[in-house]
């Protein structure tokens, strides 16, 4: 697969105590704060785990740490369900995050998810010793202890799965004709039942989002349309 003219962003620390991507002499990404390590690697990083087919939309939400707040009282409180404003309105009635920056972060190649194979030689392009000794240095700088190329890609998937977990589980509340399994292996829709670990957020490029099912081809079937996309005026199409 082609390699996309990326630097890696690592993360540091920020002044308020969070964690904030940084390209080094370009200084601090806008839009990467996070409260966590791994928040702000994802953020800052989003286009190239996006095109590994590492993390969606779901996963990016997650990064900002919002994920509480996808079943907290003031997220329902807000009289917006998720199927009518979706994660970009949802984070921007919350004061999570601007609307434009969110969207603006959401990947578009991972619908072809790569191979494991695949996502170590491409990470491994641009993971060198280098780099690693200067994402694991700044992680000594916050107290954190050394992490490898290999736990970097664990910790991206497991924020993705439970990213999406908690936003099925929203979704569940909301529809009569959704339900997620007890095992949270399987999600039903209108009687159709999809594996949860092929499922995918997506944000596209007209506004719209949508829950989609990749198949072993690559290839996606929508699975929910979970906000419709809408005219300059802001109304639905």
């Amino acid at each position: 697969m082609p390699l996309p003219l990326l630097t890696i962003a690592i993360p540091v620390l920020h002044s308020s105590g969070a964690w904030i991507a940084s390209t080094g002499a370009a200084g601090y990404i806008a839009g990467t704060l996070s409260s966590t390590w791994i928040g702000a690697f994802v953020l800052g990083n989003s286009a190239l785990l996006g095109s590994l087919g590492l993390i969606s939309a779901a996963g990016i939400f997650g990064a900002t740490g919002s994920l509480a707040a996808l079943t907290s009282g003031a997220a329902l409180s807000v009289g917006s369900a998720l199927t009518a404003v979706g994660l970009g309105g949802l984070a921007s009635s919350l004061g999570i995050a601007p609307v434009a920056t969110f969207l603006g972060l959401t990947p578009a190649g991972w619908a072809v998810a790569g191979t494991s194979l695949v996502i170590a030689s491409t990470l491994g392009f641009y993971f060198t010793r280098k780099t690693m000794r200067r994402i694991n240095e700044e992680r000594e700088k916050g107290g954190l202890g050394p992490i490898s190329m290999s736990q970097i890609v664990k910790e991206v998937r497991l924020l993705e799965e439970q990213s999406l977990e908690a936003i099925l589980k929203r979704l569940s509340f909301e529809l009569d004709g959704f339900q997620l399994s007890d095992d949270q292996k399987e999600v039903s829709v209108d009687g159709q039942v999809f594996s949860v670990h092929r499922l995918k957020y997506v944000v596209n490029a007209d506004g719209s989002e949508e829950l989609v099912f990749v198949t072993r081809a690559g290839r996606k079937k929508r699975v929910l349309l979970i906000k419709p996309a809408s005219n300059p005026d802001g109304q639905p199409a």
